[in-house]
């Protein structure tokens, strides 16, 4: 005899993901451009590139996919996720600003056990209010409801970026000589990455909540984890429309300044930066204070109060600090030769 069973009693409701794109359908629409060509709820996002193409001799895309990691379970703790999408946006365009490349397309992909529809649509809210804000059009997405593979209120927050630019204007470290000079653009927090370890600390060993003070500061735990990464897409096309020449540009996110700047240097050079030369976080003062860990483990697992690196020429510094205007910035070190190709942390 068949057993009479459907799709909903397996724990997947497909009338829900209608529900979630009703409830985000005018944020979405709101990052729309004359590019985009498809509606929402088709197969494949189209966006036109025929008046893009027309600005450019030898046009580059440029992509980046990354998630928000186990941020997304600090917002589950606190249930508050207002700013979770603005997280994704800002990781994805900002690897793909790390080129110079302007973003112009995303893609969204939320998944879990049981998608509540409140939370998925404030989700994908907040991922169509950061690409608004910078120029991006929310092209397409996916929900995906999966029981048995996520644990109870469990969510998972991808993106995928897309950007272009000229290629003979490809930002990649290459040109980036001996003397050169490292500015640092400041971050808000721990943006994306070290939370397994700050989690570890502040709710396991300290037994935190995210309604409690920071101990020895005037902040609650949830605000500190919480607080949106940055976004530098922005920031890094005023640098390519005012012709500035940007030698490199390091996104600092996984594996800190330690691993994430020597990507964008010549073998034979390397970095050193003086980190008493910006004022730390509460956050940061505090992990410093409060982990038993080593000084290079400590800037290779946090960004430590820098989310974005520019190297420039000393000649150009000042055009850069003019551009940057009201950001806050810092000059945190200069370009040596050194075959270690490295970072080293003074304390000057």
């Amino acid at each position: 005899m068949k057993k009479k069973i459907t799709y909903k009693d397996a724990g997947v409701d497909i009338a829900k993901a209608d529900d979630i794109i009703s409830l985000s359908k005018n944020k979405i629409q709101e990052t729309f451009n004359k590019n985009v060509l498809s509606s929402i709820g088709g197969f494949g996002s189209m966006y036109s590139i025929k008046d893009i193409l027309q600005e450019f001799k030898d046009p580059v895309l440029v992509q980046s996919i990354d998630g928000v990691g186990t941020k997304m379970s600090v917002a589950q703790k606190a249930n508050n996720f207002k700013y979770i999408g603005n997280d994704l946006v800002s990781a994805c365009c900002n690897d793909v600003a790390s080129t110079g490349a302007k973003p112009l397309t995303f893609l969204d992909y939320v998944a879990g056990s049981n998608l509540e529809k409140g939370v998925v649509a404030e989700i994908i809210k907040s991922v169509a209010e950061e690409c608004k804000k910078h120029g991006v059009a929310l092209v397409g997405g996916e929900t995906a409801e999966m029981p048995g593979i996520y644990h109870a209120n469990e969510y998972d927050l991808v993106g995928i970026a897309t950007g272009i630019i000229e290629k003979e204007k490809v930002v990649d470290g290459s040109k980036v000589e001996d003397g050169d000079i490292a500015i640092g653009v400041h971050s808000s927090g721990l943006h994306s990455n070290g939370y397994s370890l700050a989690r570890k600390l502040i709710f396991d060993s300290l037994n935190l909540s995210v309604d409690d003070f920071l101990p020895g500061y005037d902040v609650t735990v949830g605000s500190c984890l919480l607080t949106p990464h940055m976004n530098y897409s922005t920031l890094v096309q005023s640098f390519m429309n005012n012709n500035l020449n940007i030698k490199s540009l390091a996104h600092i996110t996984g594996g800190g300044l330690i691993d994430n700047v020597p990507r964008v240097l010549p073998n034979n050079l390397s970095l050193d930066i003086n980190i008493n030369s910006w004022k730390k976080l509460p956050l940061f003062e505090f992990l410093s204070n409060a982990l038993d860990i080593e000084k290079e483990d400590l800037y290779q697992t946090f960004n430590m109060g820098i989310g974005l690196v520019i190297v420039v020429s000393p000649e150009e510094k000042g055009e850069v600090f003019r551009c940057l205007g009201a950001k806050n910035y810092t000059e945190i070190g200069v370009v040596i030769k050194d075959e270690s190709n490295s970072v080293f942390l003074n304390e000057k």
